[in-house]
């Protein structure tokens, strides 16, 4: 796991919802295609599209809805599940994404609808929805047909003679490769090339990709992703031969705005330059360096974390990042962040340490609060109030 999933991973893991005496698969599939009805009465496009496409998709999913409803108040049998699980998600995936950015590119039209995919044995891979902004690439991969149990993300850890294993689940994603302009990105060193990553999204059959764009694409023996190029992921599934192979062009769809400091803050033996802000309609990108007068240990790599915040005290969601030490004293630090509901009229970068559930401990498991989230140990001295212009940020936000 990235170090910059641990927050959230951690604050999923402290809320255990309550299981409801609905289903969980009726219950989700409820709430997909109620979110879709709302958005359609809210009437978000402009009128000829709502004219043309409204009518069909809300008999559709009103039928849809009702017929969950029925059933969600009986028994459903295994095969009905199953059954139920081919609906497909009204709207795309990136509309029901936990991250506002995803649903702003939906909303401003800056998601391309590729529908590229390929086929095996009655198995379909299929990229739905791309967006990319320059820094961060997002696409979602639908997976349609088969007989499988589990979703396209499930997996176990099986112990067995002290070691521990990953055991997938049939049609579960074992392993990805990823070409640009057919350049494998595998080839390039770790710290010098983009991140992908996965998540699940709200349908079983579905995944997220992110892939983070190296900050600086002039650095020797670094592979950065252009404006446009030709991308191809070769996707291996538990029990498949052959990996799924998926080519489509990609090109950046959004304006940024950056906002450059260079502010530095010193205490204790650190200090912490914020180097810029990077703003687009999706993402929110801090890139900062942290010097000590001493060289870093491994605990101190893997718990100095931030905090960012913006407008009216709003934390910005992080999605993920890349820590890379030029020298043992000095790591440098892209942060990726959704983007900020409002615009701030300005950013505080808000350092901390997370705090141990054991107090004598430098690692394991981390203490948690009532609300389930990381106890924090902040570092008020070295905290950074970036000033913004957010006239330009306003404009970014809503296409101005």
């Amino acid at each position: 796991m990235s170090l910059f999933d641990l927050e959230r991973e951690l604050t999923q893991s402290g809320k255990k919802q309550i299981a409801s005496e609905v289903p969980e698969l009726i219950r989700r599939k409820q709430d997909e295609i109620y979110a879709a009805l709302a958005e359609l009465e809210e009437g978000t496009r402009p009128e000829r599209d709502r004219q043309r496409k409204k009518a069909g998709k809300i008999i559709a999913a009103a039928s849809a809805a009702a017929l969950i409803a029925v059933m969600g108040s009986g028994f459903v049998s295994p095969a009905m599940a199953q059954t139920m699980k081919q609906i497909p998600v009204v709207g795309g995936i990136f509309k029901l994404a936990d991250e506002l950015g995803l649903r702003t590119a939906e909303e401003q039209g800056l998601v391309s609808n590729p529908e590229a995919y390929d086929e095996q044995d009655g198995t379909v891979l299929k990229i739905r929805e791309v967006v990319f902004d320059g820094t961060l690439l997002s696409f979602s991969l639908q997976r349609e047909g088969g007989d499988f149990h589990g979703g396209i993300n499930d997996y176990k850890e099986v112990r067995s003679g002290g070691e521990s294993n990953i055991v997938h689940e049939k049609g579960a994603i074992k392993d990805v490769e990823m070409f640009v302009d057919g350049v494998a990105m595998k080839d390039f060193p770790g710290a010098s090339r983009p991140d992908l990553t996965w998540v699940q999204s709200a349908d079983d059959d579905a995944v997220l990709f992110h892939v983070f764009n190296n900050g600086n694409g002039s650095t020797a023996n670094s592979a950065h992703l252009p404006d446009e190029f030709s991308l191809t992921l070769k996707i291996t599934l538990e029990g498949f031969k052959d990996p799924f192979a998926i080519s489509l062009p990609v090109q950046k769809q959004a304006d940024r705005v950056t906002v450059s400091s260079g502010e530095k803050k010193a205490w204790n033996g650190l200090s912490m330059t914020v180097k810029e802000l990077e703003f687009s309609p999706v993402t929110t990108i801090l890139r900062l360096e942290v010097h000590a007068d001493h060289e870093l240990t491994d605990a101190e790599k893997g718990t100095l974390l931030f905090e960012v915040v913006g407008k009216n005290g709003e934390k910005g969601n992080q999605i993920g990042g890349k820590g890379i030490y030029p020298d043992p004293k000095t790591e440098t630090i892209d942060i990726v962040l959704d983007r900020f509901k409002e615009a701030p009229d300005s950013v505080t970068i808000k350092p901390y340490m997370p705090i141990f559930a054991n107090p004598a401990a430098t690692t394991g498991r981390f203490a948690l609060d009532e609300n389930g989230e990381i106890r924090k140990s902040f570092m008020q001295e070295l905290s950074i109030t970036v000033p913004i212009d957010r006239s330009r940020i306003d404009k970014l936000y809503n296409l101005q």
